[in-house]
């Protein structure tokens, strides 16, 4: 074989590898599936895209907060004269705003869910339980 096809063979293993890695990855990462909102009637699923949109739109200002927040802490934890009761303020008051974004979600999703059938509910509560991810900072071992 000459050069250039076994650059093109390469090429597309080594694609093919990766598919097959990602794949891999994100079939055992420990997820659950989650249910789809596509199983819902066409109206209820309307319903809950614009509830999910309502509240995005409602929490996007203590969104904006929460990432300002973030960046304090971060400059926080790295100044030189660390000042540890200024950022356990700062994290207090992030868990906080996250606790509002939180309440916010559980109001809308109670007045959705009042809405539904017991069927279309535990589609819902499959669609947003929240399922725990990998735990934060680099992968074992990396």
């Amino acid at each position: 074989m000459s050069e250039k096809p076994m650059k093109k063979m390469f090429t597309l293993l080594s694609i093919l590898v990766v598919i097959s890695l990602c794949s891999t990855v994100l079939a055992f990462d420990g997820r659950p599936p989650g249910g789809n909102p596509g199983q819902l009637p066409a109206s209820k699923e309307m319903l809950f895209h614009q509830t999910m949109r309502e509240v995005f739109d409602a929490t996007k200002d203590i969104r904006e907060q929460i990432k300002g927040l973030e960046a304090k802490i971060k400059t926080s934890r790295t100044a030189t004269d660390f000042d540890a009761a200024l950022c356990l303020q700062k994290t207090s008051s992030l868990r906080k705003l996250h606790q509002t974004v939180r309440e916010a979600m559980d109001v809308a999703m109670g007045t959705l869910a009042s809405q539904f059938t017991a069927e279309e509910r535990a589609i819902l509560a499959e669609m947003t339980s929240r399922k725990p991810g990998p735990p934060p900072g680099p992968p074992p071992g990396g």
